[in-house]
């Protein structure tokens, strides 16, 4: 076998600027497509019906469900303010896995909540890697 997928060997081919921007176009994109462009057109349509996991109403937690999973995704995905926009996405995933999926699905429920909140924990850690709006700002 060839000494390339050896954990010593592969960072030679990918670095992890590369790395972390494959996470930031793949994660934001999943959730932009499975949850955020759905909170999104029921927002532009005037349904507000949603859930009310922290008490201030639906109208208001759909906005913000929106803001973090359709906008500060997007964000993300092009990676322009992106550190600030992967934490409002992490707080939302926290919301969404204590306050509702925990209660009411226990253990099982916050899996995927779960695995937004650490894919966009990473970016927020790392930042948005190559090839980002926030890279072509700073040259």
């Amino acid at each position: 076998m060839s000494n390339v997928f050896k954990s010593t060997a592969l960072n030679r081919i990918v670095d992890t600027k590369t790395a972390i921007t494959i996470l930031r176009i793949i994660i934001p994109l999943l959730m932009i497509y499975n949850h955020g462009f759905f909170k999104l057109t029921n927002v532009l349509g005037g349904n507000f019906g949603f859930l009310d996991p922290i008490g201030i109403g639906a109208a208001p937690s759909l906005i913000l469900a929106t803001l973090a999973e359709a906008i500060c995704a997007f964000l993300v995905l092009i990676g322009f303010w992106t550190r600030g926009a992967a934490l409002i996405v992490v707080l939302n995933m926290a919301v969404a896995m204590f306050f509702q999926d925990l209660p009411a699905d226990g253990l099982p429920g916050i899996e995927l909540p779960l695995l937004y909140l650490v894919g966009f924990l990473v970016i927020l850690l790392l930042g948005p890697g190559k090839f980002s709006v926030d890279g072509m700002i700073r040259s």
